[in-house]
């Protein structure tokens, strides 16, 4: 696997609040680029992005997360302008009170616009491991592909990246991609890849013609666990991107831009 540039667009640490790998960060990059992966994209709370960039260099991409559930609104501006005066490329918004297109988080998307940073929107299903029920409830709803095309509608130079592919409304999130300029998406998450083989290349390749306007924005991104041990489970999700790939037999430009190339220009990497 080490012959291909790749970059994971969507990853976590563990636990999900903090960096507790003890040994060498320099070592660990070493591992993980000779395994396959040449840099990721951190999506966690802003002091967890800054404890993994101190410790793993440009490996990381730090992308602080927000839960639109929990802030007060009138804290989220100023927090989001600290993380993006630190350097930081792009902002993570999931479990929103209300759909992502609702006029209260305009000023939010307003800022990244006028910052030039990336929105990366959690899409459909949100997982829940808890035994008490969620106050206020999240709804999965307000987070559809739907509401993001609005939101790339009302700004249409904001790049977006949805995430999870809008797990269940997969052809919703097909059609954003493929219609909206902006918008980009990928599929990581514990559902995608328990899928037919056959519905993804149908989507992407309807009765074996190549969509490559939608294709050309997919995202190679896991949703896994990084940057806590030795350790890296990002295999089956290589092997699926891959597998989808060749079953479609796509083009050796558009894996580069799958594989790496989107995230890079996504995310601001030179």
């Amino acid at each position: 696997m080490t012959d291909i540039l790749r970059i994971d667009a969507h990853v976590h640490s563990s636990p999900f609040d903090d960096i507790k790998y003890r040994g060498s960060g320099a070592a660990y990059v070493r591992r993980m680029r000779k395994a396959g992966i040449h840099a990721v994209a951190l999506l966690a709370p802003g002091e967890a992005c800054r404890k993994a960039v101190g410790k793993f260099g440009d490996f990381v991409i730090p992308v602080p997360m927000y839960y639109l559930n929990r802030l007060p609104r009138e804290d989220l501006r100023g927090d989001i302008e600290r993380q993006l005066d630190w350097g930081c490329r792009a902002i993570k918004f999931t479990a929103p009170l209300h759909p992502y297109s609702h006029e209260i988080y305009w000023p939010l998307y307003q800022l990244l616009v006028d910052r030039g940073a990336l929105a990366v929107f959690h899409t459909g299903y949100l997982w829940f491991g808890g035994t008490e029920p969620q106050i206020p409830p999240i709804e999965i709803t307000h987070m559809r592909g739907a509401h993001v095309d609005a939101v790339a509608r009302r700004f249409p130079t904001l790049r977006i990246l949805m995430s999870h592919f809008s797990n269940p409304w997969w052809e919703e999130a097909w059609k954003v991609m493929w219609n909206r300029p902006n918008v980009y998406a990928d599929m990581s998450g514990h559902t995608a890849i328990f899928r037919s083989m056959t519905m993804w290349a149908e989507t992407f390749a309807p009765d074996g013609r190549l969509m490559e306007d939608a294709l050309s924005k997919l995202v190679f991104a896991s949703d896994e666990s990084y940057l806590h041990t030795g350790e890296h489970k990002f295999g089956e999700w290589v092997d699926f991107y891959q597998r989808l790939l060749d079953r479609i037999n796509a083009p050796e430009r558009i894996r580069k831009l799958v594989w790496a190339g989107n995230a890079k220009k996504l995310y601001g990497i030179r």
